[in-house]
């Protein structure tokens, strides 16, 4: 038995290398959803699933060595293993907008979990694809923000870092649900590895004394997805600082009309979204403006009024059943 089974996670499959490959067809270009911030994540199925009789469709997730992502040694087993750990706890696992994890393997490369989800696609290339509408993405940002509360409620027990637009993925319903944890401080899981103590691209990764500056870097990047969903801007990953979305947010918002004239604009919302019946031209200056203040680094606000207010929208209130929430 594993380390990670030992220590109580004896209620997850335990996989192996061959599993994995098979569940994937052999990590099919086919399969393949996208890149992860540690290695590549691809749609599989398991055939004749004891416990429902049929075929079940999941995501596998596999860590691959990334040299820029290798950062102070912090291997890529910890990594699996700090991410299972955070899973199994109760009130992780409970949650609609974190995964299901149902096994992993960790005994040989790669190195892998499985997640009990069949979903449309990660939130990345659904931007890139524009195909759902004003409803859906609010319902993204609302379930998101949602999540980010829960995570970083309570003296902030967990914060997530490096928040994206690939760590999300989106089921059916357009629920989201995160996936992925770069890295993950916890004030819960006292055993967990030193990753969270660690550097990554620069950015200085505090613990939980200095939790204030953290959440402030978890609501800035919750800030970018806003911008992506309701401008339709999405970073080119081979692009970065052409294509940065705050950065264009910014100089949008404020157009460098004169040396003397400055006026923030009313609305950074799509025009295409004029014409989305669920649209309502009310709402575009105030979902601007709270996305404009969660990517300013002076007092931006906390989770718990970013979703308030997209829940004071004149959407959320139309559709309060749809967005499960009582107007």
């Amino acid at each position: 038995m594993t380390e990670m089974a030992e220590a109580g996670k004896s209620d997850l499959l335990e996989l192996t290398n061959e599993q994995l490959n098979h569940y994937t067809a052999g990590f099919s270009e086919e399969n393949f959803l996208g890149q992860t911030m540690f290695g590549m994540l691809f749609r599989g199925k398991i055939i004749n699933v004891p416990e429902v009789g049929q075929t079940k469709e999941v995501i596998v997730k596999i860590w691959k060595n990334q040299k820029s992502l290798y950062i102070d040694g912090i291997d890529k087993c910890s990594r699996l293993k700090d991410e299972v750990r955070v899973l199994q706890q109760p009130r992780m696992r409970s949650h609609p907008n974190l995964v299901n994890l149902i096994g992993y393997s960790d005994q040989e490369e790669p190195l892998g979990v499985v997640y009990d989800l069949n979903p449309r696609d990660i939130l990345q290339n659904l931007l890139v694809q524009d195909d759902f509408g004003w409803l859906q993405r609010i319902k993204v940002a609302l379930g998101f923000a949602r999540l980010l509360e829960f995570l970083t409620d309570n003296g902030a027990e967990y914060l997530v870092r490096k928040i994206d637009a690939t760590q999300v993925m989106i089921d059916q319903d357009y629920n989201p649900l995160l996936f992925e944890f770069v890295p993950l401080s916890d004030g819960v899981v006292s055993d967990m590895s030193s990753l969270w103590k660690r550097r990554l691209r620069g950015a200085v990764l505090r613990q939980s004394s200095n939790a204030e500056t953290c959440l402030d870097c978890d609501v800035y990047g919750y800030g970018v997805i806003l911008v992506s969903l309701i401008a339709k801007r999405v970073a080119d990953k081979e692009r970065p600082g052409e294509t940065s979305v705050d950065l264009w947010a910014r100089e949008a918002y404020m157009p460098k009309k004169s040396f003397l004239t400055r006026k923030p604009q009313g609305s950074l919302v799509n025009a295409t979204f004029e014409n989305d019946p669920n649209f309502d031209k009310r709402d575009g200056p105030k979902i601007t403006d709270l996305a404009m203040r969660c990517i300013q680094w002076d007092k931006p606000p906390n989770m718990k009024e970013v979703v308030q207010r997209l829940e004071g929208l004149h959407v959320a209130k139309d559709h309060s059943e749809a967005l499960a929430f009582n107007s």
